[in-house]
């Protein structure tokens, strides 16, 4: 296993945006593998009364690397609009240290850790990110994906019903700037229309991504966004980024906002 990136300065360059903006940086919990120890961390941003919360993640798989480097510039765009934000906004900046390094989708161990969630026998990774959330819940989780073999853009997304689909609007603003979407009427195995994963059917409660797990634990409204691989990394943050300004705007309109009538256990 040869290291291809530096985790220690990926994390570095989170503790200086942390400062930067105004977010905590809190370690997570750390582990012990051949290749070394390493520490996980997660960040915490607190806009106006922290009405609305959200988790945003990313780094699942270490050969996304435009999800970090897309996080990095969501945050300063967050701290630029904070005067008209209203969020707790919980940030995992990288949940795979060693499959950043590695270049590779998974663990230095050979595991998906986007399967691990909920499972008995998981990767100590996700018992870390698990430990992180317990107790919390949220309105709105965004995990920030890439998907290598494509060259058009897509999004999964699950909203409670009454929710507005934040998903359309994504992709309307990637047309709107001429950026490709992934038009085929199945993804990753899934049926998808305009770009878009339509789920259907009961969620399995074991061996979870990441965003069902949220699901099963009351989040009102999730989106996975996946930038296309074979484009150029610039273009790919720069989509991604598209998608997040459209959260943005939608955050600071409130449409995060739990009703008072709505019970977290859904």
């Amino acid at each position: 296993m040869e290291k291809q990136r530096s985790y220690p300065e990926l994390m570095g360059r989170f503790r200086r945006r942390a400062e930067e903006t105004g977010a905590t940086f809190e370690t997570a919990g750390a582990f012990e593998c051949p290749l070394g120890r390493y520490e996980m961390h997660f960040m915490r941003m607190r806009l106006g009364a922290g009405t609305q919360r959200i988790c945003i993640s990313t780094g699942m798989h270490g050969d996304e690397p435009a999800g970090p480097e897309t996080l990095l510039e969501a945050m300063r765009r967050l701290r630029e609009n904070a005067t008209r934000l209203d969020a707790d906004i919980l940030l995992f900046p990288c949940d795979n240290p060693t499959g950043w390094e590695l270049n590779t989708r998974e663990n230095w161990q050979g595991r998906d850790l986007n399967r691990e969630f909920m499972k008995q026998g998981q990767a100590e990774e996700i018992r870390i990110v698990e430990t992180a959330l317990a107790g919390q819940r949220f309105d709105f989780t965004l995990d920030i994906h890439e998907d290598i073999d494509t060259y058009g853009m897509y999004l999964y997304e699950r909203a409670r019903p009454g929710r507005a689909s934040l998903a359309e609007e994504m992709i309307a603003a990637l047309r709107r700037r001429g950026c490709p979407i992934e038009e085929s009427d199945v993804i990753e195995g899934l049926p998808a229309s305009g770009g878009i994963i339509v789920p259907k059917g009961p969620l399995r409660r074991s061996d979870l991504p990441k965003a069902v797990y949220f699901w099963h634990h009351g989040v009102l409204q999730l989106i996975t966004t996946e930038s296309p691989g074979r484009l150029d990394f610039e273009r790919r943050v720069e989509m991604q980024l598209i998608c997040f300004d459209v959260f943005i705007e939608a955050l600071a309109a409130g449409r995060f906002v739990r009703p008072q009538a709505l019970n977290w256990d859904i």
